[in-house]
């Protein structure tokens, strides 16, 4: 019996020493949060993508890059003012940014319902770009416009979306 008393002594005493240790192993620490908000994104468009005058003989492309250069394919004659569409983004100081540009577009025969198509479309700066020291940032976007053989004479016109995100 006084055996038995005595392990029960060692174990209750162990025991003891075992939740002391863990109880002492604990700590704690406090960090701090933070978070900023950025400024909401505004996006301008100051200029329009211009394919110029086409002859379309029997069809081809006219290519306007966002670099403003210009170039056309097939037996259509492009001539007169070409330029890529201007563009103005606003935001947060020195954020980084991603533009994301259409896969196509129409434009339409005014008083018709003939049609060309927009692909292509590319940009400068391309794909991400960092917002100045004041917020704000321009961009061209350029694209290829395909002219189908006997195109019908007149004014085209059409629209395309740009949008932009913080990145």
């Amino acid at each position: 019996m006084r055996n038995t008393l005595r392990i029960a002594l060692v174990g209750a005493a162990l025991s003891a020493v075992s939740f002391a240790s863990a109880a002492s192993a604990a700590t704690s620490a406090t960090a701090n949060a933070s978070a900023e908000v950025l400024t909401t994104l505004t996006l301008t468009a100051n200029s329009s993508l211009n394919f110029g005058q086409i002859a379309a003989n029997t069809g081809g492309s006219v290519t306007v890059n966002a670099d403003s250069t210009a170039s056309s394919s097939g037996t259509l004659i492009s001539t007169g003012t070409r330029a890529p569409a201007g563009f103005t983004v606003t935001g947060t100081p020195n954020a980084n940014v991603v533009l994301t540009l259409p896969t196509s577009a129409t434009l339409t025969r005014s008083g018709g319902t003939e049609a060309m198509s927009i692909s292509g479309f590319n940009a400068n700066p391309a794909g991400a770009f960092q917002l100045g020291s004041t917020g704000s940032s321009n961009f061209s976007i350029g694209g290829t416009l395909t002219v189908a053989s006997g195109q019908v004479a007149g004014v085209y016109n059409g629209t395309f979306s740009v949008s932009v995100e913080y990145q």
